[in-house]
């Protein structure tokens, strides 16, 4: 097959990167991807952890906002 193409255009093609290709993040990325989830983890402590105080008792925050009190 080679025949078909010119001996540059052959040796071209076969170029490729020589070592390890790392595809890596930015340190700000990382800090920012690490707070959003900081705040996710926070946010579903208190949806599942407070109480609210209601005429028939204290209910989970969480229950409170899906059923209504």
């Amino acid at each position: 097959m080679s025949d078909l193409f010119r001996k540059e255009a052959v040796e071209n093609r076969s170029r490729a990167l020589y070592g390890e290709v790392v595809l890596t993040g930015s340190i700000g990325n990382w800090v920012l991807t690490g707070l959003v989830f900081l705040f996710a983890l926070i946010g579903l402590g208190i949806l599942f952890g407070l109480k609210v105080d209601t005429d028939e008792g204290a209910i989970r925050l969480i229950t409170w906002l899906l059923y209504g009190a």
